[in-house]
């Protein structure tokens, strides 16, 4: 279902978007190596709480861990487990933020103490797919426009979209509609409209589309080829004139 937000709608989903912009604050400058993943979980779990929020993935559908952490070829749904970051790891973390029972939901990426290239070029042509596409969104184009977007900045880089996940709705529930995959033909599905609240969130990967859900943990998506993969993702609230980036730069 999709939902129109009312005004006290957008106040409160905005609220969650200004936790989830400070925790992305205080998560960053502690993204280095010799730092355990785990300890980020827990840090995370408690700035929330410290703001008023709570974590929304957090036994969401039985997710285990307070955000999603995925490093290298984990492309999706990382659960934070021991590990100590390296330098050129390329690390997602995508969290949503429940504030009086609305939610924002965002994902950003690192680059660890960058020598490699390919990790830094991979991210930026996932992060230029997400701003090429938020740039058409405005009442009156449709989702298929923001899908095709997506996709042409991909293979314009040389790289992959994942066909089986995508981008969604978001604000009164975690998952709601429309579905925004990341291919797609121009001028289909749902007509854009004024209220709407929107997760963008190009998939990218190495190679080819082909993946696996990690058995471990029954979460993690993988690339089978085990190369480099990476997500960015905004919640755009959907204006008259256009769309306003909620998760944006602070």
């Amino acid at each position: 279902m999709i939902y129109i937000k009312s005004q006290e709608d957008i106040i409160l989903i905005k609220k969650a978007a200004n936790i989830w912009k400070q925790v992305r604050e205080i998560l960053t400058p502690m993204v280095k190596p010799g730092v355990n993943l785990l300890t980020l979980d827990e840090k995370t779990n408690e700035t929330v709480t410290q703001f008023g929020g709570t974590c929304s993935f957090y036994q969401y559908q039985g997710f285990p861990k307070h955000l999603c952490i995925s490093v290298n070829d984990e492309l999706i749904h990382g659960i934070p487990r021991d590990y100590v970051i390296k330098a050129n790891d390329l690390i997602t973390f995508d969290l949503g933020i429940t504030y009086e029972n609305h939610i924002c939901d965002a994902a950003f990426t690192i680059h660890v103490s960058p020598t490699n290239k390919e990790p830094a070029r991979i991210s930026n042509a996932t992060k230029t797919a997400l701003m090429e596409a938020i740039k058409i969104i405005k009442p009156g184009n449709y989702i298929g426009d923001i899908s095709n977007t997506i996709e042409n900045v991909a293979k314009k880089y040389g790289y992959q979209v994942i066909k089986d996940f995508g981008g969604h709705g978001c604000g009164n529930h975690i998952h709601e509609d429309p579905i925004i995959l990341n291919y797609g033909e121009p001028h289909t599905g749902q007509k854009i409209v004024s209220g709407m609240t929107l997760c963008i969130e190009p998939m990218l990967m190495t190679g080819n589309d082909k993946y696996f859900i990690d058995e471990a943990n029954h979460w993690t998506v993988k690339s089978k080829n085990q190369k480099l993969t990476c997500q960015w993702e905004h919640m755009v609230l959907v204006t008259k004139d256009g769309c306003e980036i909620l998760t944006g730069e602070t």
